[in-house]
């Protein structure tokens, strides 16, 4: 029998903490349409559970515009400045109460809270730091794209890596994507259907478990213990 000593909790952000209600999008399309020189406007949808190093790669692929790696990380440089401002103006959303939740699972010993997104660095920071939700995150518990690790199964990846023997890692998302590299990497996923996509979008990529739209602390738990028991048999 597997002996499960801690339990990693990689969760998503937008969608899964927050809403950001398009504040982020704006910001981002400025940038791109500034290192492009013509104005980009942003699917959405379409572009649910790209990282940002990807969303800048297609639209400025979709407009047939070269670029190096480095100028994607200049434009995210530029979109971050901007965010802040963006943020307070039209407003953030925290799903669930997940300020109580995160308050409450913070006081496990045996529970680590990681983030798991597809945000930069500092974009991530910011949007969490806008809902006071960043004081539950150590630095070190990041995982986010980068130059190197520009697509979301290889931050994913990441995380999976940082786990110690014995250490079970849980993703929580809300998107198809994050179900999607969840498995790819061996990790269990629990999915919520507070972003863009219902719960049927999410059950057909056939994640460990679902809540409901409404899932509150105590679904949570409930999803973890069956993860771990179906870990440990």
């Amino acid at each position: 029998m597997k002996s499960i000593i801690k339990t990693k909790l990689i969760w998503d952000i937008d969608g899964t903490l927050l809403r950001t209600n398009g504040a982020a999008a704006i910001p981002f399309s400025k940038a791109v349409s500034d290192f492009a020189g013509v104005n980009i406007e942003i699917n959405r949808k379409l572009l649910s559970g790209f990282t940002d190093y990807e969303i800048a790669m297609h639209l400025l692929d979709s407009h047939n515009i070269s670029f190096e790696m480095k100028n994607i990380t200049q434009i995210l440089i530029e979109y971050v400045q901007n965010l802040p401002k963006s943020l307070e103006i039209i407003g953030v959303n925290l799903i669930n109460s997940i300020d109580l939740v995160l308050e409450k699972l913070f006081q496990y010993p045996d529970i680590d809270l990681l983030i798991g997104t597809g945000n930069c660095l500092a974009g991530a920071k910011v949007k969490l730091e806008h809902v006071n939700l960043k004081r539950f995150f150590l630095d070190k518990n990041f995982y986010v794209p980068s130059e190197v690790d520009w697509n979301r199964d290889m931050v994913i990846q990441k995380a999976k890596n940082s786990l110690s023997v014995n250490e079970l890692g849980i993703v929580i998302g809300d998107m198809p994507r994050d179900i999607k590299s969840a498995k790819k990497s061996g990790l269990n996923v629990i999915a919520v259907p507070t972003g863009a996509h219902s719960r049927n979008e999410l059950e057909s990529n056939c994640p460990t478990f679902t809540l409901n739209e409404d899932w509150n602390y105590s679904d949570l738990m409930i999803a973890i213990e069956k993860i771990k028991e179906l870990e440990t048999h």
